[in-house]
């Protein structure tokens, strides 16, 4: 995937990636090292001589870290302790 920035006020570019990780067990490691983000999405992956980030607003130098795809935390305990009504201001869990 590449791409020529198109607005470089909505775009940010990661450059010097030691190591991309795609998430596809057949195929993990992409042969990439720069990322292109226009209006918080990913429109361009490969190397920084393929793709033209000069004019970005942001460039973020990597320095030869590893880049993985979708490693968020969605685990979570709602209380470390007793149950009391505060811990419920949202009613976002109930039992019957």
């Amino acid at each position: 995937m590449s791409s020529d920035l198109q607005s470089s006020a909505n775009t940010l570019v990661v450059r010097n990636i030691g190591l991309m990780l795609s998430g596809d067990l057949a195929q993990p490691i992409i042969d990439a090292d720069t990322i292109v983000v226009t209006d918080g999405r990913i429109t361009g992956i490969g190397k920084a001589g393929d793709i033209d980030g000069g004019s970005a607003a942001t460039v973020i130098d990597a320095m030869g870290c590893a880049v993985a795809p979708g490693l968020i935390d969605n685990h979570a305990h709602p209380v470390a302790g007793d149950w009391t009504p505060r811990q419920n201001q949202i009613g976002w869990m109930d039992s019957t």
